[in-house]
């Protein structure tokens, strides 16, 4: 009777430890941070919202020079994924093909929606490849972290008679660039991995660079 009295108690105490540490983080306000990187295909930009080891949800732009432009959402339930979309272009046979991805999955990780459409065709996923977009959501998690960690900030704006004005103000910065002064041309669009201190621009480098491009925002595929 002791040993199963005493079994209870520390199943209870576990329990209990759990059931306090959900609940402790739930009341933390979530945190959204917005980083950058240029990777092998592109510059990527992530709005990335979560509390402390728990992924909420994630939004991500990419522009690749051969592929065109790739935007996706991610949203997580307790930790776990419940529903990506991705959307943008594709290369097929050599022609730049539109695409649509969605999946849902339940609490148990199994996928239990799938829609990938290329062009005008319906085409089923592999439960090897739901496998793999579900690792990669985990992985991208990780990665915008570890950016965030590392303060990769970025900023954008517009080139206006010479002047470059950020997003979010209007009134003109002053552009010291690091080692890209060569990049900066001064006239349309432009996002660059730096720092917004006062009225001072610090470039690191460019990431994008355009004459026509309206200001980033985090894409909204996925319904409430």
């Amino acid at each position: 009777m002791t040993r199963i009295t005493l079994s209870l108690a520390v199943v209870f105490l576990l329990t209990g430890c759990a059931a306090s540490d959900m609940a402790e983080n739930a009341v933390i306000t979530p945190k959204t941070i917005t980083v950058a990187q240029m990777a092998t295909d592109g510059p990527h930009f992530y709005w990335y919202t979560f509390r402390p080891n728990l992924p909420i949800k994630l939004s991500e732009r990419v522009f690749t020079p051969n592929q065109g432009q790739y935007q996706a959402n991610y949203r997580w339930r307790s930790g776990q994924l419940f529903e990506l979309y991705q959307q943008g272009q594709q290369h097929i046979d050599g022609s730049l093909v539109p695409f649509q991805l969605q999946l849902r999955f339940d609490s148990h990780g199994l996928a239990v929606f799938q829609r990938y459409q290329q062009g005008k065709n319906i085409i089923p996923l592999t439960n090897a490849k739901i496998d793999k977009l579900r690792q990669q959501a985990k992985v991208l998690a990780a990665t915008v972290e570890q950016l965030s960690d590392h303060q990769q900030t970025w900023v954008q704006g517009h080139w206006q008679q010479q002047q470059f004005i950020p997003c979010q103000q209007q009134q003109p910065v002053e552009v010291i660039a690091q080692s890209t002064a060569d990049k900066l041309s001064g006239q349309g669009y432009m996002a660059v991995s730096g720092k917004l201190q006062q009225q001072q621009l610090v470039v690191d480098d460019v990431l994008l660079q355009r004459q026509q491009q309206q200001c980033l925002v985090a894409p909204n595929l996925l319904k409430d």
